[in-house]
């Protein structure tokens, strides 16, 4: 239940208010009708579909947003789109998508599975931007056709297509002003452009990022080095037909500071993460006469070592060692059934392999010997099988209807299935209601079942264990939207509601002590309002406003690490065609921040950007960023202050 009913009636009246507004600057300025040109997404269904048609709530990041706020990782972007929140804890920034935290969201590349940790809380600084054309985002549930990832949403990065051969070189320095606190990012990319056949690209980056101390000598985030290399061949053998050849690596070496309780007293402790990555994949496209048929194969291999150290006396207190392989493949073909539908079957087949010095099953048991020390380990094996089906169905003029199931089947839990309907009613043109329900389903994470090991909470060294008996997540969702055109302006208001059965999260067992559990049931609920529109021909601003309300229904308490609150702002400025400048704000307000065990702090803050881009000539241009313009500085939230970068672009 909304606990602050007064702020729906002010966002219904500020909406309606601005609506008439940008009406009238639509007419003022004479603006053709919107979206001349169709915007086509495709994560929403798995099919080209018109962004204003789709039933389900996408938001989408262009190229010319990535490059107006000069963005380098998804980190420095996601955060700013409706219902998108950056959960800012234990030295994470992490992904939330309608109040659901980053294990929830799947994040894609093209529409594949990219390598990643079982509890994906540091991608969005490990995924770089320098190929990206723009993001898809599905905001609410994707099961239907994603499966168990996706309860929470979507998160798809759409590459470039080769268009010319070009070489491109970036050098980008900054710092935290306060302490002097720096980083170094470099990166490359070769296109090819398309020769023949034939299109070639690659790219690299390397980041080196110092270390920045709170005042009681833990860290604000993670340092050290990483590198990332990617590569992609794509032959087209015949009009129509494209096989993809995809392989990618990254190297991290990352440490962070934190302190332990031990017999003796608190330990000052160094804890130092290696990560390896590896990606393979290759994929078939085939046009087929009003359809599509696509087949992807791949294995990702993720290979981590962990050191805690003492830093007193330089003495290994713990090492841990883990492996995770996932080899799929996936087919699906989509095609239309006569002049009103479209359908869509697909399936995946999923083997995953999880092993580490921090899992205990007593199944596949090992032993690896770290600095003298033996440490026992064992594995899980899990086989995951899905078939889904969609249609997409044009039932009237003005109505649209997309229907979705996708069965999902596991050798260690329970079948399931999980059904959605969408709704797009076109009552005049300018107007669109969507509406959407369903119901979705995630299975506990090996992590969440087996693990046990020391991690890294708010600064301390605490125990975090898995749970054998954890119970399979569920949901049942629905949203209904509002949009409206008003010449160059959109606007949109939605209102969002989950209720999740046997939700699964971090439960404080004692001060050190951390254990997954389902704590029953919860609700995630919420108002999304936003408005985009150009205010001149060299001035445009768009904002979005979150309400969100999380909380565990049997004991009426919000959910932690959520603002029930969210305002994001942005005005982009092109005085001239080789020179642009924006300002942006991601404003949180009753941020709920879990300090410890049972303790929260409700906080709020905004953190001011701004960026500047200059074209030099062709071959050269240069961007300077202030992150954290006004220097708000939060230790328990990781924000250590402004930091101010130079970027400089060369074409080769």
């Amino acid at each position: 239940m909304f606990k602050e009913r007064k702020v729906i009636p002010a966002l219904l009246a500020t909406w309606l208010i601005a609506a008439q507004a940008f009406a009238a600057t639509g007419e003022e300025i004479g603006a053709a009708p919107a979206f001349v040109l169709e915007e086509m997404v495709v994560t929403a269904t798995k099919t080209p579909v018109a962004v204003r048609e789709v039933s389900a709530d996408v938001a989408v990041i262009t190229q010319e947003e990535i490059k107006a706020q000069n963005a380098r990782t998804l980190r420095d972007i996601i955060g700013s789109a409706a219902g998108v929140g950056i959960m800012r804890a234990n030295g994470r920034a992490a992904l939330s998508i309608r109040g659901f935290d980053s294990r929830y969201s799947m994040i894609l590349m093209d529409g594949r599975r990219i390598p990643a940790e079982p509890d994906a809380n540091y991608e969005l600084d490990r995924i770089s931007l320098d190929n990206v054309e723009r993001i898809e985002i599905v905001r609410g549930p994707v099961t239907s056709l994603y499966g168990a990832d996706a309860l929470g949403g979507v998160v798809n990065i759409i590459t470039k297509a080769s268009t010319q051969k070009a070489w491109h070189l970036d050098l980008d320095q900054g710092l935290w002003t306060d302490k002097g606190d720096r980083q170094g990012r470099y990166a490359f990319s070769y296109d090819s452009g398309r020769q023949n056949k034939l299109s070639v690209f690659l790219a690299g980056n390397y980041t080196d990022t110092a270390e920045s101390l709170k005042s009681d000598g833990t860290t604000f985030l993670p340092f050290g080095k990483r590198r990332n290399i990617s590569g992609r061949v794509d032959y087209f053998p015949r009009d129509g037909e494209l096989i993809s050849l995809s392989a990618s690596y990254m190297e991290e070496k990352q440490e962070e500071y934190a302190s332990m309780l031990s017999m003796v007293g608190t330990l000052a402790t160094a804890v130092r993460d290696d990560n390896n990555r590896t990606y393979y994949g290759v994929s078939y496209k085939k046009t087929l006469t009003g359809g599509e048929l696509f087949v992807n194969a791949y294995q990702t291999i993720w290979d981590k070592y962990n050191d805690t150290v003492n830093r007193s006396n330089g003495l290994y207190v713990n090492s841990v060692y883990g492996y995770y392989r996932i080899s799929g493949i996936e087919a699906r073909v989509s095609k239309t059934a006569g002049p009103d539908h479209r359908l869509t079957i697909g399936g995946e087949f999923r083997p995953e392999l999880y092993r580490g010095t921090g899992i205990r099953t007593g199944r596949g048991t090992f032993t690896k010997t770290f600095h003298g020390k033996t440490y026992q380990g064992s594995e899980v094996k899990t086989d995951y099988s899905a078939l889904y089906v969609q249609d997409e169905w044009d039932m009237a003029p003005k109505l649209s209807v997309t229907t979705a199931a996708r069965y999902d089947g596991s050798d260690r839990f329970a079948d399931k299935v999980s059904p959605k309907l969408g709704l797009t009613y076109r009552p005049e043109p300018g107007w669109r209601v969507k509406a959407n329900t369903g119901k979705g389903y995630r299975v506990p994470s090996p992590n969440q079942l087996f693990l046990d090991l020391n991690v890294v909470r708010n600064g301390a060294l605490v125990k975090l264990a898995g749970n054998s008996d954890l119970k399979p997540e569920s949901s049942t969702f629905y949203d209904l939207a509002v949009e409206r055109d008003w010449g160059q302006a959109t606007g949109k208001l939605t209102f969002f509601s989950s209720k999740v059965r046997d939700m699964i999260d971090e439960a404080w067992v004692s001060a050190a002590h951390i254990e997954y559990q389902n704590i029953g049931r919860a609700s995630l609920r919420g108002l999304e309002g936003e408005i985009t529109c150009p205010l001149t021909d060299r001035l445009s601003w768009s904002g979005n406003y979150t309400y969100l309300d999380a909380g565990n229904d049997l004991t009426g308490t919000r959910l932690f690490n959520r603002a029930r609150h969210k305002v994001s702002s942005r005005f982009s400025y092109r005085p001239a065609p080789d020179l642009s400048a924006s300002i942006w704000v991601d404003a949180y307000r009753d941020y709920l921040f879990q300090q410890s065990s049972g303790s929260g702090v409700n906080k709020s803050f905004a953190v001011w950007n701004m960026n500047v881009t200059k074209k030099i000539n062709e071959n050269q241009t240069i961007a300077v960023g202030v992150e954290n313009l006004f220097n708000h500085q939060d230790e328990e939230l990781s924000l250590p202050g402004t930091f101010v970068h130079m970027n400089v672009r060369f074409t080769l």
